[in-house]
């Protein structure tokens, strides 16, 4: 029996009855595919009205809910992707879809071994019709190893065939292999206009030395509903450092990443002018810095005249000592602050996030470094082998008279994949931080005690571990009694770092 639902035209795209109409050449296609001399077969024989019912309902199971409206999935794996995997069943199913523009809004261009060919590049942009678009270049997520010298030129034609429709676009992301592999904003963006782009996303896997650098005097791309911006180090320092300062004219934009630069000589990048550049962001609430080299081509500890204003920042593994230099630089307290295999021991400023993340974080690692003062609430460490007994020990000394603790302000707890530490001394730290509180302030459940400011250590409310050491069954039960909230597994996680997107405040994952 037909699923009437598919049938009901309400669940269609189109608004009214008298809008759902399909093109009259689609019952042309179906006739054409009816000869009387060949077999009838399943696919064949499916009537015009059925086949785009069951299209509709695919492009719809296609799309999400987010906070602006609606949009593509963006983590379907491309061997089921829609439209182009129905596409593929037959060329009459591919009339069919061509034939339905909103279908064709997602152009999705693939530089890997089975490439997208310059005419089917073409075929997409002309399908969508005069519909806004969001367009990825990208890779299969089984071919980032390896080798392809073809990488650069297969997305130099997919970038040629994405500028001649800018205007249209909503969103562009590249996921490739080689940072020389990306386009070049400065040269292949300019003069170029896109009234409705909100994110453009270049990302690579592997920074090979990029093309060489260059310079516009007058320089321009205009995008002035940007929102989210994710750049490889040499386009930002083409278009955003010094007086061609992009980002001066983003008034729109909401988050900003810096990402893949490598050493390939003594030379980094100059870390001074890109905080002074991303101080210069007038709207700008969420940072990211991933996998930089820096040089300390200037004494960096003599410059003060940076004070950048974010909600939340990611650091990711950022080379030498620079995550201090970083910290110092911003003067409001973000929300979250994630810091990922970066070096951490020689941080002389304090972090003032009222939420801090660390990851990947190796056994000589001193965490109290820029933790000692901290006056946050919530404390996540995730594969971090410094986080010992020696930590807890330091937790749970108040000095003297108990009069000044680490971490002061910590209520909430989550290890995962932390392994080096005594459960038996974690009860120890939490049972005397939450009796100091008691002497202060009274409570009688710790859901009271959210907003709470306690004068000499704030009470740890909510423990959460994943992948941790064998907790005795005495020891559970005492935290559950006393805790308002407490999970302890011990199955070890295998949580594999991803790029953070990754980070992406929109949550846009590009698709592998």
């Amino acid at each position: 029996m037909t699923n009437q639902v598919l049938l009901d035209p309400s669940n269609s795209i189109y608004s009214s009855d008298e809008d759902y109409r399909p093109d009259e050449s689609l019952f042309a296609i179906y006739h054409s595919t009816q000869s009387t001399a060949a077999p009838r077969n399943f696919i064949g024989a499916l009537p015009i009205e059925l086949l785009l019912a069951i299209f509709m309902h695919l492009y719809r199971s296609s799309r999400r809910l987010t906070q602006t409206g609606e949009t593509w999935r963006l983590n379907d794996p491309l061997s089921s992707l829609f439209p182009y995997a129905p596409a593929a069943v037959c060329s009459m199913w591919c009339s069919v879809l061509s034939r339905v523009p909103e279908f064709w809004t997602r152009v999705v261009i693939r530089v890997d071994s089975q490439y997208t060919q310059s005419q089917d590049i073409r075929r997409y942009f002309e399908w969508s019709r005069n519909l806004h678009l969001d367009v990825i270049i990208t890779r299969n997520r089984d071919e980032f190893e390896g080798v392809d010298m073809k990488e650069k030129s297969k997305v130099f034609k997919a970038t040629r065939e994405l500028v001649r429709h800018i205007e249209r676009c909503r969103s562009i992301r590249f996921n490739v292999m080689y940072s020389s592999s990306l386009p070049s904003i400065l040269h292949d963006f300019h003069r170029e206009t896109a009234p409705h782009l909100h994110t453009l996303k270049l990302k690579c896997k592997v920074d090979d030395g990029g093309s060489p650098p260059r310079k516009l005097v007058h320089w321009s791309f205009d995008a002035p509903g940007l929102r989210h911006l994710y750049l490889d180090a040499r386009n930002f320092f083409d278009v955003c450092v010094d007086r061609n300062n992009w980002l001066r004219r983003l008034h729109k934009l909401n988050s900003l990443s810096v990402s893949r630069h490598r050493q390939f000589s003594a030379k980094g990048i100059d870390l001074y002018k890109l905080l002074k550049a991303v101080e210069e962001s007038p709207s700008l609430a969420h940072l990211e810095l991933k996998d930089l080299h820096f040089s300390r081509l200037r004494p960096w500890t003599t410059v003060n005249d940076i004070s950048i204003d974010i909600l939340s920042m990611n650091l990711e593994d950022l080379s030498g000592e620079v995550l201090s230099e970083i910290i110092g630089y911003v003067d409001s307290a973000p929300d979250t602050t994630r810091i990922s295999r970066c070096s951490i021991t020689t941080c002389h400023h304090s972090l003032i996030s009222s939420g801090v993340a660390f990851r990947g974080l190796s056994a000589n690692q001193d965490l109290m470094a820029p933790l000692a003062h901290w006056r946050g609430h919530t404390l996540s460490l995730i594969d971090c082998a410094c986080f010992h007994d020696d930590f807890l020990r330091d937790m749970m000394d108040g000095g003297p008279h108990d009069q000044s603790f680490a971490c002061k302000g910590v209520k909430e707890l989550y290890l995962v994949n932390c392994t080096k530490f005594s459960p038996r001394l974690l009860k120890t730290m939490v049972r005397k931080r939450r009796k100091l509180a008691r002497r202060s302030i009274f409570w009688i459940n710790d859901q009271e005690t959210l907003d709470w400011t306690f004068p000499i250590v704030a009470p740890i409310t909510l423990i959460s571990v994943e992948g941790g050491p064998t907790l005795f069954k005495k020891d559970r039960e005492w935290f559950e009694t006393n805790l308002g909230s407490f999970h302890w597994d011990e199955q070890v996680l295998d949580r594999s770092f991803e790029d953070s997107g990754d980070s992406d405040h929109d949550r846009i994952e590009l698709i592998h």
